[in-house]
């Protein structure tokens, strides 16, 4: 019941989100118990941690929000770099063949970068594995300056945990739910 109530409540939060360019829709790094991280944990119940927006960079807008079972993500666009210039991708796992392992900013999580185009602007990904899932950046810029807005969008992205999710919800609802609550006996 209170996994149900809890979806509930997401679904209703959300509603219309997924092409909406308004800032409430910003998984908000800073509103741990919004209802888009929330139904971003509960699509991939395994993630420790969970991608947010800090700040969104000059030039930068929230493109939208999509979750499913299994996976989450949402993109930015960019005034300069095109429509779905970053996109922000949580998964269970990520395929990681071809990239080359760089030094994590966050302790406890692998890096990886693969580089796919550098004609026409830049193209490639950025994952970060850690128990429980991983997040991707795939960035598609197509503006002049190449690969030279990953700095400002790489700055304004980060990440939250699953437990900082699971006490907002908590303490939002005094006590009434749980973001991964006991299974019931039945």
């Amino acid at each position: 019941m209170r996994w149900a109530g809890l979806l509930a409540v997401g679904a209703l939060l959300l509603a219309g989100c997924a092409s909406s360019k308004n800032l409430e829709n910003v998984p908000d790094c800073g509103s741990l118990g919004q209802a888009q991280l929330t139904l971003m944990a509960q699509a991939v119940p395994t993630a420790e941690l969970l991608p947010c927006v800090k700040a969104m960079p000059n030039g930068w807008e929230f493109g939208g929000l999509k979750v499913r079972s299994g996976q989450a993500g949402f993109w930015l666009d960019s005034d300069r770099d095109g429509h779905h210039a970053v996109a922000v991708l949580l998964r269970r796992g990520c395929d990681t063949a071809g990239s080359t392992g760089s030094v994590s900013e966050i302790p406890g999580v692998s890096r990886y970068e693969r580089v796919t185009r550098v004609t026409d602007g830049y193209g490639g990904e950025r994952h970060y594995r850690f128990a429980g899932g991983c997040i991707t950046y795939r960035f598609d810029l197509h503006g002049t300056t190449r690969a030279e807005p990953l700095a400002a969008v790489s700055e304004a992205l980060d990440f939250v945990t699953r437990n900082s999710v699971a006490k907002r919800v908590e303490d939002e609802s005094d006590g009434r739910l749980q973001l991964d609550p006991a299974p019931t006996e039945g």
